[in-house]
């Protein structure tokens, strides 16, 4: 019979192979499905330049074509939009396709460099398989491994930086420190607030080589320590000089300034007030459990500190201050947005899995224990990742918008679309296939500015015009004011998904088949994002669940003041079917505490709440709205009750519709649902 550890051994090789084969069938669900699943907005604006990239070749000020010439918005350096446009354009397989399968590409990329960095623990190579299956099965690298992101390709070159970093550090050879320098530059550039997470592991190891190395000589211990500063600054020196370049590009559109570094600096890191804030951490938890490590994985963790030794406990705990710095330093962005978490979670469910790892063979534990606790982690990430994540696979995302396909039709590869109401969402820009100049924010007004813009067009080269809105749509004389002035038909060409087309008077008329009637001017019709069927044991704040969503950051559940919440950031819908016989509506809306914290700009300016009936026949009828800001007004702070109640029973769909103010800026508009009943 063979001594135990060695059939361990087999036996942890087998279970991280089948879990790998697991994982990798998971990452490629839904593999034909269009990027409208989750946080959209962001993968549409890497593919948009992903494809413009592989149709007219790599360029140092690569097109975002969402605002006029020059066609750039420089934000990451585009390392991975570069190589998914040479694999697309090598193999012929498609755009979406070919992006997904390189950031999947760059996750599993990242563990033979994990595997080889927990050489320092001190685990037997077989052990440390347990760190790399808890990392494959956390739930927010199963989903978002498979967009079209830069996430895994920043982590993947951050976790080589490391590794490279120590192999550098101990070997002490030149060829590893300019690999270490090569992997830290190309992280910084790829995303900056990923490199940045993996400063506090980066520390560590340096002073474990130099500060605290007493048995290697001061000279060797200052030298490593001096190259490993200049090493982190030159990479930072570089990352700077990039993002320097891009600003002066932004600065070059009069659209485009608003996306500097310098302006987005509240926005990346939000008001120190923030971190002291209950839902800050609230949220923080509530992203752990439910998209990084389940209450059951974690738990396991903990039990294990008692069993697993004191080098691994220091090294967990290392992990533990690297996965919080990412949150304690980008505040904002944590806060709003889940996929932040795939720079800092390896750290969490390293950690876990480090504990599991070390108590694996102590003689403490009884026999199978470990096993059954594996095990139990599998179960409990497979949950969290079913409940979570799953349900974008389970309910299919929505195909392309069909305007698209009609610009596509009727205006010329090289023409350019004029868009009015849409912020700068490249959702058309991208189907489409066309350049667009979109007038960003509230800012359709500003005349002299769009004319300046556009004189920057080659003759001839404006080839249509989209409306979208309630705010514009109800404004009679605005499209037909547009339409005169830039030389397009009075009437649109087509009318979907919200959007009213125009094109120019030589080609206006009407070739394209059955255009949908305009809608009224107070319908305030509008495509505001994806629409998503949602998962009704979610929702138990609402009565009945909500049947589907529609939203550019996400509708999902919550926690504001300890209580559960639907989170819906302005804009967004929730759609329900209202029980046989209802005629009341009874529901409470809110911005969350942190939206109004600070002073304006840094605060939300108020959101507009609205309720609609919906039928085929008469379209929206509003029920009721309200405006709230709480920024200005006191009274608005807090749970907000509304109340509707009619005559008659409901006989179509019913829409809670929360949009950004007057101004049509959504920034800080954190907005809420506590409760809701239809009866």
């Amino acid at each position: 019979m063979q001594p135990r550890p060695s059939a361990s051994a087999r036996g942890l090789v087998l279970a991280f192979t089948l879990t790998l084969a697991g994982a990798i069938g998971v990452l490629f669900l839904s593999w034909q499905a269009s990027l409208l699943d989750r946080y959209e907005f962001r993968q549409l604006q890497t593919a948009l330049s992903t494809f413009w990239i592989a149709s007219e070749g790599w360029k140092l000020d690569y097109p975002l074509p969402l605002f006029g010439p020059p066609w750039s918005v420089p934000m990451e350096f585009p390392i991975y939009q570069t190589l998914v446009a040479c694999l697309h354009n090598l193999t012929g397989w498609g755009l979406e396709q070919s992006g997904r399968l390189v950031s999947i590409s760059f996750l599993l990329g990242s563990l033979p460099a994990i595997y080889d960095l927990l050489g320092i623990t001190g685990l037997s190579r077989s052990r440390r398989l347990i760190v790399l299956i808890f990392i494959i099965t956390c739930p927010v690298y199963l989903f978002y491994a498979r967009t079209f992101m830069i996430e895994t390709t920043a982590l993947c070159f951050s976790v080589w930086f490391l590794a490279s970093l120590r192999r550098g550090l101990v070997a002490f050879h030149p060829g590893w420190l300019v690999l270490t320098l090569c992997f830290a530059t190309a992280a910084a550039l790829t995303k900056i607030t990923t490199f940045i997470v993996f400063g506090i592991p980066a520390a560590a190891l340096v002073l474990s080589q130099t500060v605290f190395a007493r048995t290697v000589p001061s000279r060797t211990r200052v030298l490593k320590l001096c190259l490993s500063a200049g090493i982190a600054a030159l990479s930072f020196f570089i990352a700077w000089a990039w993002f320097r370049h891009g600003d002066a590009v932004k600065d070059s559109n009069p659209f485009t300034g608003f996306l500097t570094a310098r302006e987005l600096q509240d926005w990346n890191f939000g008001p120190l007030s923030l971190r002291t804030d209950w839902s800050f951490w609230i949220k923080i938890q509530e992203v752990i459990s439910g998209y990084i490590l389940a209450d059951g994985a974690l738990a396991i963790g903990l039990i294990c500190t008692a069993f697993a030794t004191k080098n691994i406990r220091w090294v967990a705990g290392l992990c533990l201050a690297g996965f919080f710095s990412g949150p304690l330093v980008f505040a904002n962005l944590y806060h709003i947005h889940d996929y932040y978490y795939a720079a800092n979670a390896i750290f969490l469910v390293g950690a876990a899995g480090l504990l599991l790892a070390s108590a694996w063979d102590n003689p403490r534990l009884p026999a199978g224990l470990n096993w059954s606790m594996l095990l139990l982690v599998l179960i409990f990430q497979g949950y969290a990742f079913y409940r979570g994540y799953y349900s974008h696979h389970r309910n299919p995302a929505p195909p392309p918008p069909e305007i698209a396909a009609i610009i596509r039709e009727e205006v010329p590869a090289d023409g350019v679309l004029l868009i009015f109401g849409d912020d700068w969402n490249p959702l058309i820009p991208y189907y489409s296939e066309r350049r667009a100049v979109m007038v960003p924010g509230r800012r359709e007004n500003e005349s002299q500015i769009i004319d300046a813009v556009i004189a920057n067009l080659p003759p001839h080269r404006l080839a249509a015009m989209l409306i979208t809105g309630p705010v514009l749509q109800s404004e009679e004389d605005f499209p037909a004011t547009q339409a005169a002035r830039f030389g397009f038909s009075v009437e649109p060409a087509a009318v979907k998904n919200g959007y009213a087309l125009y094109l120019p008077k030589s080609n206006a008329a009407p070739t394209i088949a059955t255009p949908n009637p305009a809608p009224p001017a107070d319908s305030h019709e509008r495509f505001i994002g994806t629409e998503n069927i949602l998962t009704p044991e979610q929702f138990p704040m609402c009565t009945p669940a909500p049947l589907r969503a529609r939203s550019q950051f996400g509708v999902q559940p919550g926690m504001i003041d300890n209580q559960m919440v639907v989170l819906a950031h302005a804009f967004s819908e929730l759609i329900f079917s209202p029980p046989p016989g209802a005629r009341k509506i009874h529901a409470e809306v809110g911005l969350a505490p942190n939206a109004y914290a600070n002073s304006l700009p840094e605060a939300t300016d108020g959101v507009v709440v609205q309720l609609f009936e919906e039928t085929p026949e008469t379209g929206r009828r509003l029920l009721l709205s309200r405006a709230l800001n709480p920024s200005t007004d006191a009274v608005d702070r807090g749970p907000q009750i509304l109340s509707y109640t009619q005559h008659e029973e409901f006989t179509g769909e019913l829409i809670f519709l929360i949009s950004p103010g007057p101004d049509g800026n959504n920034a800080y508009d954190q907005a809420y649902w506590k409760h809701i009943l239809i009866d």
